[in-house]
């Protein structure tokens, strides 16, 4: 997730874009060679790259932490505590109205 959009939107986004500048590029009359080569193959890879280590990175909790389980409306929010690794974290509890 990034900005609370799923990676695949972000990945469609900059492909979209990228196609775009390429059109651009070659309509603006620069060698379609060149710009298959930077755009298609040098700056998609980059920012997919890019989007990989924002999107992926490892979780914040760590052991001890409590976290609340947001539920759709109408139901319950749960608050839960990380175990220490192998323990199963402890059931979660109703979460305090806040």
């Amino acid at each position: 997730m990034i900005w609370g959009r799923p990676t695949n939107l972000w990945l469609g986004f900059v492909t979209a874009a990228t196609g775009m500048l390429s059109v651009a590029l070659v309509a603006a009359g620069v060698d379609s060679t060149l710009v298959a080569n930077l755009v298609g193959g040098g700056l998609v890879g980059l920012l997919g790259a890019l989007i990989a280590l924002v999107a992926y990175q490892p979780p914040t909790l760590s052991p001890g932490d409590t976290f609340n389980v947001e539920t759709p409306k109408g139901f319950p929010n749960y608050q839960t505590t990380v175990a220490t690794p192998p323990a199963a974290d402890q059931p979660p509890v109703p979460a305090p109205d806040v």
